[in-house]
């Protein structure tokens, strides 16, 4: 198998996988404007529930393009050599193979933080304000997002170290 197939294999992967995706919340989808069952009438109340049918359906509409904006992302990434420039980064750092894989999902994981908290400071400060769920600052939401960079940071790199240091003990050359 040639590097190319296997390339337009991880390409198939990720495309199928989003249209399963997709199709599978558009048919979930058509049952946010489904009535209370008559078996939880007593359970749930009218408005509450319409309320949590509309906040699903605004999360659906909102998923739609943040989906197809991470797909046409990864897509780009991977047809512009975008992980091979990332390594070329990281292979400039060191030569220690575990520092450059470090390093390198380093770089992958705080691209992808950047690029995702538009969408994270969007659900959380207008789509859970809007129906009343939001109970978090901006403060709060900046201090969450630089412990979870922490939390990561310390047991991400230990745990890619660690699979990296034993892959080179036991199946390297």
């Amino acid at each position: 198998m040639t590097a190319q197939t296997l390339f337009y294999i991880i390409i198939g992967i990720i495309v199928v996988n989003f249209i399963k995706d997709k199709i599978l919340d558009a048919i979930n989808a058509k049952h946010y404007n489904d009535p209370i069952p008559e078996e939880l009438n007593d359970v749930y109340e009218k408005d509450e529930y319409q309320k949590s049918q509309a906040y699903k359906a605004t999360n659906y509409r909102f998923g739609i393009w943040a989906s197809l904006f991470s797909i046409a992302l990864t897509l780009a990434f991977l047809f512009l050599d975008g992980f091979e420039y990332v390594d070329t980064i990281a292979r400039s750092y060191s030569d220690t193979t575990i520092i450059v894989a470090l390093i390198f999902f380093g770089i992958i994981m705080i691209a992808s933080d950047i690029i995702t908290t538009p969408f994270a400071y969007y659900k959380t400060f207008v789509i859970e304000e809007k129906f009343g769920f939001n109970k978090t600052t901006k403060k709060l939401f900046v201090l969450d997002k630089l412990k979870g960079l922490v939390m990561t940071a310390i047991i991400g790199a230990g745990i890619i170290a660690l699979i990296i240091w034993f892959y080179l003990r036991f199946f390297s050359k």
